[in-house]
């Protein structure tokens, strides 16, 4: 039994006023970010530029207005078989673990295929690699395939564990985006920097520069077991 009208129009409301929300923020902490107006440590030789974050702009914008209406279509269209009714808060954690874990493992290998094989490399992935030293919001600076089919990683996830809370998809959007915000920051992580297997700023920034190390985002788990972490390669500690 599909969703009524003001049910989805709800679910879609919320879940796309989330994106929006946390992106355009996202924006300007970018470009407060550029005229150095935070307390911050900055990692080592990450400079920013101003007119490359006027260049990257269009594209950021063009993924974001595109991700705000394709997520939450996507949510509404297949949630009779991805949302299930919330019946105790114990579950939300697990179900969060989960998510996070089966999307990175996804995108860790979605990742590393992109950079392995040269012509998709080449005609998609190489756009976001142009932000050698990223802002924030230079994570929607990609080519629009490469996240829409990136997007597929918690679809996926939702399936695996058999539906979800609504509410662990929220909590999973937020950490999601932000996570993705900080690691292209430039800025040094802090306190999940201490989280074991988190994927540090740090590692991100690594694989800016070193383009072969640190394919995974959220955990650096799937790197340390695949070897492309950066302790595993001597030249690049």
């Amino acid at each position: 039994m599909g969703l009524d009208l003001n049910s989805a129009i709800y679910m879609a409301s919320v879940i796309g006023g989330l994106i929006l929300g946390l992106n355009l923020l996202g924006i300007l902490y970018s470009r407060l970010i550029l005229v150095d107006v935070f307390p911050f440590k900055y990692i080592k030789n990450h400079n920013y530029s101003f007119p490359k974050f006027k260049a990257h702009l269009p594209l950021i914008v063009i993924n974001l207005s595109i991700m705000c209406i394709l997520f939450p279509v996507g949510i509404v269209l297949v949630s009779d078989w991805i949302i299930i009714p919330l019946n105790t808060y114990w579950y939300v954690l697990p179900q969060l673990i989960g998510i996070l874990l089966i999307d990175d493992f996804y995108f860790y290998w979605f990742h590393r295929l992109l950079h392995k094989n040269k012509y998709l490399y080449n005609k998609i992935h190489k756009i976001h690699h142009k932000a050698s030293n990223p802002f924030p919001s230079d994570y929607l600076y990609e080519h629009p395939l490469e996240w829409m089919i990136g997007l597929l990683g918690p679809f996926i996830a939702f399936i695996i564990l058999g539906g979800v809370f609504f509410e662990t998809i929220i909590i999973y959007l937020i950490i999601r985006v932000l996570h993705e915000l900080d690691i292209h920051s430039g800025i040094k992580s802090s306190i999940y920097r201490y989280v074991p297997f988190a994927g540090i700023n740090e590692y991100h920034a690594k694989h800016h520069k070193f383009h072969d190390v640190h394919f995974a985002s959220v955990f650096s788990l799937w790197d340390m077991i695949f070897k492309t972490h950066s302790k595993s390669k001597n030249n690049k500690s």
